[in-house]
C-alpha cells in the first residue's frame, strides 16, 4: 500500500472520530478519547505493508486487557471501517500508557480534545519524522507496565477458564466473528505474549 493511501485513510478515521463526539453525551456515547499510529509509517518508506493504529478507549483497564474483546471498542472500531481499511488496528484503555510490547513507538494524530492533527499529518506526508512527537517507553517503563498488565491478563486467562462450559457464558460469547475458543485463545495469547517480553528484556 502506497504511503499516502495509508495516510489517508488517517485522516479518514480522525475525520469520523470527530464526527462521533457529537454522540458522546448520549446513549449512543463514543468511547475513543485518542488515536495513535505506529510502525512503518513511523518510518521514511514510500510503500507499507499495513498502517497500525491504536484507539485508546475511555474504558477500565480491567476492561480492556490485551488482546481481549472489549465491546465498546470493537463496535467503534466498527463505526470507523476498521474492518474494511487496510490498517493493522487495536485498543488500549486511556488508565495506561498507548505503548506496549506490541506497539513501543506511537504517535498521537487525534484527540477529542484537539480532533485531527494536522502537523502530525503533514509530517507523515512529508517525512518530516523530526517533527513527529514519538512516545516510546524506556526499557524500565514497559517491564513495570507488563507486570502489572500481566496480572490483569492472568486474572481474565482465569475468568475465561472458569466459565467456559458454562452455558450462559458461552451463549453470551457466540456470535458474529466471535467464539468462546476465541476468547480463550485471546486470553492465553496475551499472557504468553507478555510473559515472553518480560523474559526477553531480562536477558
Amino acid at each position: 500500500m502506497k504511503r499516502s493511501t495509508a495516510i489517508g485513510h488517517l485522516v479518514e478515521t480522525g475525520e469520523v472520530s470527530s464526527e462521533q463526539l457529537r454522540f458522546r453525551d448520549t446513549d449512543i456515547g463514543w468511547p475513543v478519547e485518542e488515536l495513535w499510529v505506529t510502525g512503518d509509517l513511523l518510518g521514511l518508506a514510500d510503500v507499507v505493508d499495513a498502517g497500525s493504529v491504536v484507539l485508546v478507549l475511555d474504558v477500565p483497564p480491567d476492561e480492556a486487557p490485551w488482546l481481549a474483546i472489549n465491546y465498546a471498542g470493537e463496535w467503534a472500531g466498527d463505526q470507523l471501517r476498521l474492518r474494511k481499511r487496510p490498517l493493522l488496528w487495536c485498543y488500549r484503555p486511556l488508565g495506561w500508557p498507548v505503548w506496549n510490547h506490541q506497539h513501543r513507538r506511537l504517535v498521537r494524530y487525534w484527540s477529542a480534545g484537539a480532533g485531527l492533527d494536522d502537523a502530525v499529518i503533514d509530517a507523515l506526508r512529508t517525512r518530516r519524522l523530526d517533527r513527529l512527537d514519538v512516545v516510546e517507553p524506556t526499557a524500565t517503563e514497559l517491564t513495570g507496565q507488563l507486570q502489572a498488565e500481566l496480572l490483569v491478563s492472568r486474572g481474565h486467562l482465569r475468568t475465561v477458564v472458569e466459565r467456559y462450559w458454562d452455558p450462559d457464558w458461552r451463549r453470551e460469547n457466540k456470535g458474529y466473528d466471535e467464539s468462546p475458543e476465541d476468547h480463550l485463545w485471546r486470553a492465553a495469547a496475551a499472557v504468553s505474549e507478555m510473559q515472553d517480553a518480560l523474559d526477553e528484556l531480562k536477558t
